[in-house]
């Protein structure tokens, strides 16, 4: 296979941040794809990392290859400024890329999100909605929205991945699922970009669909 199954964490004063869930999505898409896995071997190359990095946030991002080997690159995490601006996109991604296993689950396979990468510097991430008018994700995170005073967040049957801080904010009873539609967001209230590496982003829609 010429893909790998990948895991971005944040590392942050020696602590790995939200692991528990990263690992159990891990496991999920390994079985899925039929990629051997050692979970002593990563724990041991995760524990190199810790005492590496002890001080400071990092961003860390974890790929699995076909034969179960692991690469790991680390770099430094800056903060986010925030709001971060959020473009829509254009046009629809397909639905059958929507439902298939790339957008499912985390690989490097990405020629899909890359097509809509924003053109503008100052755009953090562009919007996805599906054939069906459902709005999807941002090609690197999850996205909240908040529509009659509370917010909500795409579920996954409109096609997008089950992204880790996505399962936090639902867990903390933070948001709830919902389908939005495009014609919608005139009513949008106040947008979030979210994902375990950068957390919840307070966000702002920047361009008219």
């Amino acid at each position: 296979m010429d893909f790998e199954i990948l895991e971005t964490l944040a590392l942050k004063d020696g602590s790995w941040q939200n692991w528990p869930l990263h690992w159990a999505r891990l496991q999920i898409a390994a079985r899925h794809f039929g990629y051997p896995l050692d979970q002593a071997a990563l724990e041991g190359q995760m524990q190199a990392l810790q005492r590496m990095h002890a001080t400071g946030d990092w961003r860390v991002r974890l790929a699995l290859g076909a034969q179960g080997q692991v690469q790991i690159a680390v770099v430094p995490l800056p903060p986010s400024a925030t709001p971060v601006w959020l473009e829509m996109a254009r046009q629809p991604i397909a639905n059958s890329v929507a439902q298939g296993d790339f957008v499912r689950f985390k690989t490097s396979r990405r020629a899909h999100y890359d097509a809509f990468s924003p053109q503008n510097a100052q755009v953090f991430d562009v919007v996805l909605h599906n054939e069906n008018g459902e709005i999807t994700e941002a090609t690197r995170g999850n996205v909240c929205m908040r529509l009659d005073g509370r917010w909500v967040t795409p579920p996954l049957a409109c096609g997008l991945l089950p992204g880790v801080g996505r399962a936090l904010a639902l867990s903390q009873g933070r948001v709830s699922e919902r389908v939005v539609h495009v014609g919608e967001l005139p009513r949008v209230e106040a947008w979030a970009f979210v994902n375990s590496l950068r957390g919840w982003l307070d966000a702002q829609l920047i361009s008219e669909y």
